[in-house]
Formats: C-alpha cells, sequence, structure tokens
C-alpha cells in the first residue's frame, strides 16, 4: 500500500485563548464572564505549497495536513515540527478528539469495471442492488484498544482519485484501491508533544497494518 495523505486533527475542548480577546478583557474588568458568548474571531489557514503542508488553527481546532508523502517516518517528523512551532504561539486545552486520517491507495491490474466485480463478490452478499450497482464501497468501525478507527475503502478511478487531495502527487494509477483509516481517540486528554508523536506514529501504522489486511483478502479475489 502507498501511503499519499496524513490529516492530523487536535479538537479543543474549549476555544483558543488566542481567539478570544473580547472574553479576556472583559473578565479582567468585571471579573466575570461574558452573559452572552459571542461569535469567536475567524482562525487562520496556511498553505506552504513546496513543501506540501497545510495547516489551520482556529478556536475549535487544529488540524495539520501532509501531502504527496513518501513514508510514515516523514509524516511524524513533518507533523511534529509543525505542532512544536504552534505550541510556540499557544496552549492548546485539553482535547476532546484527536484523529490521523491518512489515504492509502493499491494500484490495480484489472481495469475499474472488474474491480467493482471484484468487491461485489468479497465484500457484499450478493442481492438486486449489488448487482445493479455500477460502483461500490464500504466502512467500518473498529476498536484498537481504547482508539477506534473508521475505515472506508472501495475501487476507484483516476479521475475520482485526483479529486481526494489537496496536493496531487505527480503520477496515480489509473484504477486502484482507495482505503481511507481515520484513526481517533474520543475522550478528554491532555496534548503534550511526546502523547501526540506516539498517537501518529500508532494510527500510521495501525492503517498501514489493516490496510495490508484488505489488500491481501482481495486480491485473493483478482486471482
Amino acid at each position: 500500500m502507498d501511503l499519499l495523505q496524513l490529516i492530523v486533527e487536535l479538537r479543543h475542548s474549549e476555544p483558543l485563548r488566542l481567539f478570544r480577546p473580547y472574553e479576556e478583557l472583559y473578565r479582567s474588568i468585571t471579573d466575570k464572564e461574558l452573559p452572552e458568548k459571542e461569535i469567536p474571531l475567524p482562525g487562520f489557514e496556511l498553505k506552504i505549497a513546496e513543501k506540501r503542508i497545510r495547516v489551520v488553527v482556529d478556536p475549535k481546532h487544529t488540524a495539520i495536513l501532509l501531502g504527496d508523502v513518501p513514508n510514515i517516518g516523514y509524516c511524524i517528523d513533518n507533523v511534529m515540527g509543525v505542532f512544536r512551532k504552534i505550541s510556540n504561539l499557544v496552549n492548546l486545552p485539553p482535547l476532546v478528539r484527536l484523529g490521523a486520517k491518512s489515504y492509502w491507495i493499491q494500484e490495480s491490474e484489472l481495469d475499474f469495471k472488474e474491480l467493482v466485480s471484484t468487491y461485489k463478490q468479497i465484500v457484499f452478499k450478493s442481492n438486486n442492488i449489488v448487482e445493479d450497482s455500477i460502483d461500490v464501497g464500504a466502512s467500518f468501525i473498529l476498536r484498537d484498544g481504547k482508539y477506534a478507527a473508521n475505515i472506508a475503502f472501495g475501487p476507484m478511478e483516476l479521475s475520482q482519485l485526483k479529486t481526494m487531495f489537496v496536493y496531487k502527487p505527480t503520477k496515480l494509477p489509473k484504477v486502484v484501491s482507495f482505503v481511507d483509516v481515520d484513526y481517533y481517540l474520543m475522550e478528554n486528554t491532555e496534548v503534550s508533544e511526546g502523547m501526540l508523536r506516539d498517537f501518529v506514529s500508532a494510527g500510521l501504522n495501525y492503517a498501514d497494518e489493516q490496510s495490508r489486511r484488505l489488500m491481501s483478502i482481495l486480491l485473493k479475489g483478482e486471482r
């Protein structure tokens, strides 16, 4: 399997103080909370095309996107590098969700219709809806200890594949099996550099393992 894109999202338990100057000023003057919450100030987005990186920081979440990535180690190092820069600007509050969403592809020797047919035979029980379908896809949620992963996969042609990436890879196959793995933690937790590094590493390695398991099942059907 080839890893092509990663998004790491930190969803905050409360708005970042960076975007709440009016609340801080009101509290400092009155020693009270604002009686009614106002709409938070908008965040910002950075697109660094030469490094294939996009960073979003707003009151509710922080996200780091890496495109056209060469390997898992590259992803971990770059996510942590950007995280350190963000941490120098603002203290992140506890998180309510932490996610690592990765895209993986496996080139197919079959044409698109043949690959769809293979999915129908292996993944689905035969019925009128399945047999009449011109395209198919599936989604499962798996448990990994205290983490979970939403895994969506299906056959994909080049025209659709191109639309999936913020930074398009230089070369893409004509027909692939596409796997989207959203590995996440849903609990109130403090974020630290060590914790985030361990999470991203675990999420990517889990996604790699599950993607390979899926492809081993599907490749048996192609033969």
